[in-house]
């Protein structure tokens, strides 16, 4: 009899420990399957800076783009004039548009003379008002 309590008490180990081992199995499962959709998160939070940095990229080639666009525009627009006039549409465009399209407009035309011109304006008569209006910083 001593026998058949030992082995009734083999048998219950035996049963513990598959049902540990199918314990443990679907613990790691889980684990895995965690770690599987931690890393298909991150695959999609990498995926979706990509596409944010993408379009970021693209919205800043686009309005380079139309910047460059409006500068050719606006230098056709004064080329035919004397300089004088030049000058006071370039001085106005760096009011309305700010210095820098201003001198890119001026750099545009290849006229080094205009270019001295509208600084010296700027520099010379404007430069305090230009600081007034928030085009120029205050040094």
């Amino acid at each position: 009899m001593p026998e058949l309590n030992e082995n009734i008490k083999l048998q219950e180990i035996e049963k513990l420990e598959k049902e540990l081992a199918e314990k443990r199995a679907s613990i790691e499962s889980v684990g895995i399957e965690n770690r599987e959709a931690e890393i298909t998160k991150e695959n999609l939070g990498e995926r979706q800076s990509q596409a944010i940095s993408t379009q970021q990229t693209t919205t800043a080639i686009t309005d380079d783009k139309e910047k460059t666009e409006e500068i050719i525009k606006d230098a056709k627009g004064i080329k035919n004039l004397d300089t004088a006039r030049q000058v006071k549409v370039l001085v106005t465009l760096a009011f309305e548009k700010g210095i820098g399209h201003s001198i890119k407009v001026a750099r545009n035309l290849n006229d080094a003379y205009l270019l001295d011109e509208l600084h010296d304006k700027l520099v010379g008569e404007l430069r305090s008002e230009l600081v007034e209006k928030g085009k120029l910083k205050e040094i």
